[in-house]
């Protein structure tokens, strides 16, 4: 799957049904695991090359409520997992939409947690289930590849 069909994706699937609250337009920090938006309360802007640009998710320079305080935790999560997870070609690809989807402009003014398509989540699960993950539980961040056995668990 070519890069430009995943970006085609990414606005296809994550222009989202949003049920939960209404749009004023305004950058909303989506709380959990996502750090705080530094343009929280303001329209998404244009995000310029320095010190603030983005380390992933550059499709959405021209307009997003992230910064690098998003942007560089995600790159850090797809590069541990390309490292030590396993994980094959598609399952990056598709890891990478699902950790930028807080920067597109049409997410990140909603309230809550990124809203997703349930596509999008199959595929992503059908791409990475041969990838390790675990997630740290006091900081709710995944830590590629110490997951348990699944037979183990339970």
């Amino acid at each position: 799957m070519g890069y430009a069909s995943l970006i085609f994706l990414l606005l296809l699937n994550l222009i989202l049904p949003f049920s939960s609250g209404k749009s004023n337009g305004l950058c909303v920090s989506q709380g959990g695991r996502f750090p705080p938006f530094s343009s929280d309360g303001k329209p998404p802007k244009k995000v310029s090359r320095g010190s603030k640009d983005l380390t992933l998710c550059r499709v959405f320079r021209q307009k997003t409520c992230c910064d690098v305080a998003q942007t560089h935790p995600a790159l850090l999560n797809i590069r541990k997992l390309a490292s030590t997870g396993e994980a094959n070609q598609e399952c990056l690809q598709l890891w990478e939409l699902l950790e930028c989807s807080i920067c597109n402009p049409q997410v990140g003014v909603q309230p809550g947690p990124p809203r997703l398509c349930s596509s999008l989540c199959d595929r992503i699960f059908n791409a990475c289930s041969d990838a390790y993950f675990s997630m740290e539980a006091m900081t709710l961040v995944y830590n590629v590849p110490q997951l348990l056995d699944s037979k183990t668990i339970g």
